[in-house]
């Protein structure tokens, strides 16, 4: 009778324990302030670049650059068609035309590397460009959710369509890397991107 009664006290106390422990960890839980709720908006990037004063002008200089480029190229090209020409009036196996011959690779070698080097140069340009702009579209993106109170800004891909007649795999890869299947327009701050951008450019 006594070891029923002190497994009975040992039980009761076990509860009462556990029931402490209980309200000691809801207390814990119920004074962790509630999660505040997250500002987010998005920007589509394809239309600010296409909305940046800035990007066309630094586009037209690179085409001026490279037109520049090229035209060293087509000198070169055009050399080589007036050498071809002298090849063709001179007699084959002379010193004259085995010379013609050595000034004629020369420069074929000469232009394939300046026209690998030009196309090495515009694609270093051209990042140069787009990494510059981004530095100035992720600098106007802080200021405007400063502003506004934005948490969060993504990069909108809502627009971005799963293809309906592809293979399995490439609708799935299409699904998978959609990071926004929905937002609302009023998040959308894309055309404040571009406005600011655009003031700023043009300010004196």
């Amino acid at each position: 009778m006594q070891t029923k009664q002190r497994t009975l006290i040992t039980l009761t106390s076990l509860i009462i324990l556990l029931g402490a422990a209980f309200v000691f960890k809801a207390d814990a839980t119920s004074s962790r302030p509630p999660a505040q709720p997250t500002a987010i908006a998005v920007v589509d990037i394809m239309n600010v670049l296409e909305g940046l004063n800035e990007r066309s002008v630094l586009e037209g200089q690179l085409e001026n650059r490279m037109k520049a480029r090229q035209e060293q190229l087509d000198e070169i090209v055009k050399q080589l068609e007036n050498l071809d020409s002298d090849i063709a009036d001179i007699t084959r196996g002379t010193d004259a035309y085995r010379e013609k011959l050595r000034e004629g690779y020369e420069l074929q070698a000469v232009a394939k590397a300046r026209n690998e080097a030009l196309s090495k140069i515009v694609s270093i340009d051209t990042g140069s460009v787009m990494a510059g702009l981004y530095a100035k579209i992720e600098a106007a993106i802080s200021d405007i959710a400063d502003r506004e109170g934005y948490d969060i800004v993504l990069f909108d891909d809502s627009s971005f369509e799963v293809p309906d007649e592809a293979a399995n795999q490439d609708v799935i890869r299409a699904i998978i890397t959609k990071s926004i299947v929905y937002r609302h327009d009023s998040i959308d701050i894309t055309s404040q991107v571009v406005t600011l951008m655009n003031n700023e450019y043009s300010a004196p």
